[in-house]
């Protein structure tokens, strides 16, 4: 079984890649899907939430208050230091759980799907790393695009991740995204199509 993480920075194309290779057959592990599952009541993301934080991140029904939990943390770095190292492990042991019992099924490749992969240490369960970029310029065009930021929050957003140069200096292979969706997508497609001739080969 190949298990490839895939990452990059916001708006660098992390959805297009991720869905062209759940169509392309690969099976997904998705990070920020397994983050919203873990803190859910009677989950040991839930409880370890409330004992770091206090039970005023929570609703009146009882339920994680993300909006709450967010201004707790946002813009204050030993804040966010403090809601990864308590998140992060229960994160992790899903996957390595998830990794066993898709090996054991006889799955052929697994996408990590890790905004925060090399954060998280989750980069260490994968055989490669697939690292999504599409130039800080581009990026930040992006992201004040999308999400109708001025230059300085935009600029505020992106230096809160690590920068584009670590995560591509971290790579197995750099996938560039600055072009339109399909080039992205021919270019993913190709490589899996080389992971599955490679594991034929093995």
């Amino acid at each position: 079984m190949k298990v490839i993480g895939l990452t990059g920075g916001i708006a660098t194309g992390k959805s297009t890649a991720s869905r062209t290779l759940r169509q392309l057959g690969a099976t997904i592990w998705d990070a920020d899907e397994t983050a919203r599952q873990v803190v859910r009541p009677g989950e040991p993301g839930f409880d370890a939430l409330k004992k770091e934080f206090g039970a005023d991140i929570f609703g009146p029904d009882g339920r994680l208050n993300r909006r709450m939990l967010a201004q707790r943390v946002f813009g204050k770095p030993e804040e966010v230091i403090r809601l990864n190292k308590t998140l992060h492990p229960i994160i992790l042991m899903d996957l390595v759980d998830k990794l066993k019992g898709w090996r054991a099924e006889g799955v052929k490749v697994v996408i990590v799907d890790a905004p925060l992969l090399f954060e998280s240490g989750a980069d260490v369960a994968c055989d490669q790393v697939w690292v999504l970029s599409c130039g800080e310029d581009e990026q930040l065009r992006r992201v004040m695009e999308r999400d109708k930021l001025s230059q300085q929050e935009a600029i505020e957003r992106l230096e809160a991740q690590m920068s584009d140069a670590e995560r591509r200096a971290k790579a197995t292979r750099v996938i560039d995204t600055s072009c339109d969706e399909t080039s992205t997508q021919r270019a993913i497609t190709a490589y899996y199509e080389e992971l599955l001739e490679d594991g034929d080969e093995g």
